[in-house]
């Protein structure tokens, strides 16, 4: 039965139960009367669209998604605690009970003459410390709370499709690009991401979008078209604490959709992850979910023929010596084609396997 007290405990904890981080916790005050009869009204016309998470509307922190699906964020808030900034944050309820755990980032990597910039790893020019700012369209200050809601509009299909836009600070190459961020009722397991670049940019050459951690998942699986390669043959010998070089993929080995659009995943090998703790005693780098499948897509009509696949690896964790239990993993994962403007990646974790989606090995 939804009760307005089962409503108050899904906003304040997003259905994680309280999961979000402390740095995240939500701080609302206890509900209205008139809050309750809002809310149970909506609750009724879930099942028309989304039961959106929506900073400055059901959230004092700036998460944005659909419960039960892929939620992201931009920093203060997050799933897990010291969370690196210049990153979007991804969560999804991997966990016992739906509970979200963090399985990835997102970070942005514009290419200005070869000179590339990284998101993460960039010092902010507005206090020093590592991280470009990312925060949402509509703040008065990137020092704010980001408490954005987004632009919620109805589908022709009667679904609904959220749309947030992000500002990200001016890269040391030069580079200054912004985001349109879109996410669908009827596709919560994905999130569209679009980039522009500003008016002060220098020309862009390429802007990478690319999936930073795959090692919280240890994803040792790269699904192409009727190919699986896997990490440990692809760098059989690389023992390094670095990452290992950069292996392309062509548009002709990656996996065409009937629908003419262009998908490639990448997955864990191992039958029970959760069992695995990387540093005993500890929960660093434990991955405590199921398997999911996360990937990439291009819609048809949204990519040219430079389009390609790209990944490397680690054999030990970020700033550690520590190997990966069960050999290199593939750690960073993106595609990557030439800058035009408005170009649109797409980014999905779902627990369907590859085959559901699709791949043939």
């Amino acid at each position: 039965m939804v009760t307005c007290g089962n409503l108050w405990k899904a906003v304040v904890t997003g259905g994680n139960k309280g999961r979000l981080t402390k740095e995240s916790s939500f701080l609302l005050p206890p509900p209205s009367p008139v809050w309750c009869f809002l809310m149970l009204m909506a609750a009724a016309s879930v099942a028309a669209g989304g039961d959106w998470l929506r900073p400055g509307l059901n959230t004092n922190q700036p998460v944005w998604g659909v419960r039960g699906g892929l939620l992201w964020a931009v920093p203060p808030a997050g799933f897990r605690g010291g969370e690196p900034r210049g990153l979007i944050r991804l969560g999804y309820p991997v966990l016992a009970e739906k509970r979200y755990d963090l399985i990835n980032f997102i970070a942005i990597e514009p290419i200005i003459a070869g000179h590339r910039g990284f998101s993460e790893l960039e010092r902010s020019r507005l206090d020093g410390v590592p991280g470009k700012r990312i925060w949402a369209e509509g703040s008065t200050s990137v020092l704010t709370t980001n408490l954005v809601p987004g632009q919620l509009r109805k589908r022709s299909n009667g679904q609904e499709e959220l749309e947030v836009g992000l500002q990200v600070e001016k890269f040391e190459n030069g580079a200054h690009v912004r985001l349109i961020v879109l996410q669908r009722s009827d596709r919560p397991h994905e999130l569209r991401l679009r980039v522009f670049q500003e008016p002060d940019s220098a020309p862009l050459e390429y802007c990478i979008l690319t999936a930073t951690m795959g090692n919280m998942a240890r994803t040792r699986r790269l699904w192409l078209d009727h190919e699986v390669v896997s990490s440990l043959k692809a760098y059989p010998d690389y023992r390094g604490t670095g990452f290992a070089p950069h292996r392309e993929y062509p548009l002709s080995r990656l996996q065409q959709t009937p629908a003419g659009g262009v998908l490639v995943a990448v997955t864990n090998d191992e039958e029970d992850p959760a069992s695995v703790y990387p540093f005993p005693n500890s929960q660093l780098w434990h991955y405590a979910g199921y398997n999911v499948t996360q990937y990439w897509a291009k819609e048809p009509g949204t990519f040219r023929n430079d389009l390609r696949a790209v990944v490397n690896a680690r054999y030990t964790y970020w700033q550690s010596s520590r190997p990966i239990p069960g050999g290199i993993a593939f750690e960073n994962f993106e595609l990557r084609e030439r800058f035009y403007d408005g170009q649109q990646f797409t980014f999905g974790i779902t627990p369907r396997t590859p085959l559901e989606l699709g791949f043939t090995p």
